[in-house]
């Protein structure tokens, strides 16, 4: 059982995201209220063509700035999974975010979600370890409703399908067994990633907003993996929409 010391949850740590920032970089950054995170190169490489200015972070880590209100982070630059995730997203919130969202890909469960659409996650299975050092494992682990509100209606706006449901984290990638997949699909979850429920309780903890937007990587079946969805639009056509609901949540335009 994951956390094995369980008297933790009112326990303070040892030192904070600000501490170590501080101390490793050079000093406390200010990032920007809301911060994208992306895992595609893809993505980055849109971003980049786009973005005006940068705030380094700590150890390589940095914010490519899209606007005065909105941040991106290429988290695949640093790694993948939710310990990377959660790092990131302690030292953007400690740095002044009050927003974080995950703009990437996540396997479908679902045969009938179009392989274009703009998944809007709205709870998750905690199947890694991170959430669970945050949260009791009896707690449920959300986005934030209003933010994952404004993403919908951005996204639907720009022709984006928006199916929400649950979404399966786990950090065991080559572990997702045909019982998991069959299950779960049965169960109407959604989509897999290894990132969401991390995300979402760091940001809890923390008291900043989260939220998720999962393009179709591929789907899952208990009788094939599909690695690809052959979708006609994806991420990049995503980001804006996406930098716009971000925006508007932070600034209440």
């Amino acid at each position: 059982m994951i956390p094995h010391f369980g008297d933790k949850y009112d326990a303070d740590a040892l030192f904070s995201p600000a501490d170590a920032v501080a101390a490793q970089g050079d000093g406390l950054p200010d990032a920007p209220p809301a911060v994208l995170l992306g895992y595609q190169t893809e993505l980055t490489d849109a971003v980049r063509e786009e973005s005006n200015d940068r705030v380094e972070i700590v150890r390589g880590q940095h914010i490519e700035l899209l606007s005065e209100a909105v941040g991106y982070v290429p988290v695949h630059e640093s790694g993948i999974g939710a310990p990377v995730t959660a790092t990131v997203a302690e030292n953007v919130i400690a740095a002044g975010a009050e927003a974080v969202a995950m703009l990437g890909g996540g396997a479908a469960l679902q045969p009938d979600i179009a392989p274009d659409a703009a998944v809007l996650p709205t709870d998750a299975i905690r199947d890694e370890g991170v959430s669970h050092h945050y949260l009791p494992p009896e707690e449920p682990v959300t986005p934030t409703a209003s933010l994952v509100d404004e993403l919908d209606a951005s996204l639907s706006r720009a022709g984006f399908d928006t199916p929400r449901g649950t979404t399966w984290t786990t950090s065991a990638m080559y572990r997702e067994t045909v019982p998991e997949v069959e299950r779960y699909r049965d169960e109407g979850v959604v989509t897999l990633c290894m990132e969401s429920a991390a995300l979402w309780a760091v940001s809890r903890y923390r008291g900043a907003d989260a939220a998720t937007v999962h393009e179709v990587g591929d789907y899952l079946t208990s009788e094939e993996w599909v690695p690809e969805a052959d979708a006609d639009r994806g991420l990049t056509d995503m980001l804006s929409p996406t930098v716009e609901a971000m925006e508007r949540h932070v600034t209440g335009g």
